[in-house]
């Protein structure tokens, strides 16, 4: 019985923090395009950053309440569902996914880069505060890039009224992912101790995939609008800015240390999961067979993580 409450509470707790993330996100969106911000540059920007702001939050709160080891466990856990469940959710959703190949020379090199990286930074057992701070530079120059790359065409932009509500939600967002990360917390730790296991998993694995959710609800309503640049942009974007800001950030409040599971398990499966879904896009396209595939190896992550396989 007490095991079901905190399951309601952590699934409570995710909602309430991806729903806080989705009203900040539209504050911000509907603000950037009021001071003429490109529609690209504030998706660029404001929307694929401050959609991943409960793994930044949580990781942030757990490190300065002692929890060191959460930070990387969620980001494992979090890119590792991007790619594999998101991915291939979205390609079932779809006969076939066209990538463009403005994805292919600007976002995936990113991508491939900071998974790199962020493997290479974490494979010692430790990710200090320079580690972090040398990601939060390649995060800056990614983003940089991305908007210098952009052809300004007076078309992107688009204007819109002031709306004093979407200050409301910036503010309320701000809030309720700072309340209710600390919420999410606390039904991590009851529910590892219930179940006698390392809180590691339920990060990686319930957390992890938690967080994920506004990742997957986007690129599914891409998907089915036929817009699949939307849905890529989003697993490139996501995992590049998990990888070196939601890691980054919190380095600065303390040192950042990597579980067994994450070692043993973790690393291996993220290295599979990014070379996979790299070579499945080199033709400029995901099959459906592909992301069946992509499925296919979460299914293997999963039970490898609890211990079945």
């Amino acid at each position: 019985m007490e095991l079901l409450l905190w399951s309601i509470a952590l699934i409570v707790a995710l909602f309430v923090l991806v729903k806080s993330a989705d009203y900040f996100t539209e504050g911000a969106e509907k603000v950037g395009l009021y001071f003429w911000l490109s529609s690209f540059i504030v998706g660029a920007t404001i929307v694929s950053i401050w959609s991943s702001m409960p793994e930044l939050i949580t990781s942030t709160l757990w490190v300065v309440q002692g929890k060191p080891s959460f930070p990387i466990d969620n980001v494992i856990g979090s890119n590792i569902a991007n790619i594999l469940l998101i991915g291939g959710i979205s390609g079932v959703f779809a006969r076939e996914m066209l990538v463009k190949k403005e994805l292919i020379h600007i976002d995936l090199p990113f991508f491939f880069l900071s998974t790199s990286l962020f493997i290479y930074f974490i494979y010692d057992g430790v990710f200090t505060w320079k580690e972090g701070l040398a990601s939060i530079m390649i995060l800056i120059i990614f983003i940089l890039y991305t908007i210098a790359d952009r052809p300004r065409k007076k078309e992107d932009r688009e204007k819109v009224p002031m709306n004093y509500r979407y200050l409301v939600y910036i503010i309320g967002g701000i809030v309720g992912i700072y309340f209710w990360a600390e919420y999410t917390l606390q039904s991590v730790e009851n529910i590892a101790k219930i179940l006698t296991i390392p809180e590691s998993i339920v990060i990686i694995f319930a957390v992890a995939v938690g967080t994920s959710l506004p990742e997957l609800v986007i690129s599914v309503q891409a998907v089915r609008k036929k817009n699949y640049s939307i849905a890529f942009g989003n697993i490139f974007g996501s995992n590049t800015f998990n990888a070196l800001a939601v890691t980054g950030v919190p380095s600065f409040f303390g040192t950042l240390t990597i579980s067994n599971t994450v070692l043993t398990v973790g690393i291996p499966f993220l290295a599979i999961a990014t070379i996979g879904f790299i070579f499945s896009t080199m033709d400029n396209k995901v099959a459906r067979w592909e992301a069946i595939a992509l499925l296919s190896v979460y299914i293997v992550f999963t039970g490898k993580v609890v211990g079945i396989l």
